[in-house]
């Protein structure tokens, strides 16, 4: 992968991380603040998390080293620093990734993105200009303005099994199309159901894992605990599927 390349968020689903680096500036008077973060990812390389002003950007960059920055403290680098909670998950692979958006009914931007690993997620957010990492962490008064598009709101079953698949759709209208075969399940966001539409930039993997079972069969409730997905409270959902499925 070539330095700087701009990555996009579905390029590391499915990738192991090996490590974690980590850059903090250090003032003279105030707590450390997070500046960059690498994750170094199994076939991918390092992959550099950083906050432009809001939101988060990633591209393929090599770590730097420590310095200093006239008038305005130092930065140190770490590799797996003990005290960074992306460190619990090192070897264990990218399951699915998530935008997180903010909307405080002024101003909306994406905000950041949840990595969900087998054992668990952590959020990476770009706010003020501020890199953070929160895992079961709360962000305070922001919190009430974050969101993550994961509630299904409408889930109609198309097969049953080999392959289990559902068209669902989320509380915000978003479709995805759910599927299990051979062990593996994903989630990919399309504009719509109608597969014509498929092919553009508004299609996605969400979400990507292997259990290991080689199983073409998953009741729905285990197949949205594994990809981090709920059933909205009202939620509307079809189990009969249609006698030819999706190929």
């Amino acid at each position: 992968m070539i330095d700087d390349e701009e990555l996009i968020p579905a390029d590391l689903i499915g990738r192991r991380l090996l490590k974690a680096t980590t850059a903090w500036h250090h003032y003279a008077d105030d707590e450390p603040s997070l500046v960059h973060l690498w994750l170094h990812l199994e076939g991918l390389g390092p992959v550099l998390f950083h906050t432009p002003s809001t939101g988060l950007a990633l591209r393929a960059d090599q770590p730097h080293g420590p310095y200093s920055m006239e008038e305005h403290g130092s930065v140190s680098v770490a590799d797996d620093s003990p005290g960074d909670p992306v460190t619990r998950f090192v070897g264990h692979p990218i399951r699915s990734v998530r935008q997180i958006h903010y909307n405080d009914g002024h101003v909306g931007f994406t905000a950041g993105l949840t990595l969900q690993f087998p054992g668990g997620s952590i959020r990476l957010l770009g706010l003020d200009d501020d890199l953070l990492i929160a895992h079961n962490r709360h962000l305070g008064a922001v919190e009430a303005h974050l969101h993550e598009d994961v509630t299904i709101a409408r889930v109609v079953q198309t097969s049953g099994g080999c392959p289990s698949q559902w068209d669902a759709w989320t509380t915000t209208g978003q479709y995805l199309y759910l599927r299990y075969r051979h062990g593996e399940g994903t989630v990919e966001q399309h504009p719509s159901g109608d597969v014509d539409t498929w092919d553009g930039e508004e299609s996605s993997l969400w979400t990507s894992w292997d259990d290991g079972t080689n199983g073409g069969r998953i009741e729905l409730t285990d197949f949205l605990a594994m990809a981090g997905l709920q059933l909205a409270p009202d939620a509307e959902v079809h189990s009969t599927p249609p006698l030819v499925p999706k190929a």
